[in-house]
């Protein structure tokens, strides 16, 4: 068993995320009373939709999306890593905080 952790939520990499982007969309152009009653009718209708032969198109197509990520070093060997030493204490007078009180001061 493989488990597959990703960010909620992430459009790009969620084939659930995209399939009711394109539910929300075929809902969006067709409401034209924006009754609660006539959205669900329209809701159902592109439910229906939704084929296992449009799931499989959509998740082939997220994994291409997924592939492109890892094979995409490029974008990462340019970002400089973010190093916090913790324990440290620089904040001096002449910071950029300068001007701030912070709760401890008021």
């Amino acid at each position: 068993m493989t488990v597959c952790i990703q960010e909620p939520y992430h459009c790009e990499i969620s084939p659930m995320e995209r399939i009711w982007a394109q539910m929300k969309r075929g809902v969006a152009a067709r409401n034209a009373t924006f009754k609660l009653a006539d959205v669900e009718v329209l809701l159902r209708e592109e439910v229906g939709k939704v084929t296992a032969q449009h799931w499989a198109n959509i998740v082939q197509h997220v994994i291409n999306i997924e592939t492109k990520f890892r094979g995409d070093g490029e974008a990462s060997a340019h970002v400089q890593p973010i190093i916090i030493h913790l324990g440290e204490d620089d904040m001096d007078s002449d910071s950029d905080f300068s001007g701030i009180k912070f709760f401890e001061d008021v």
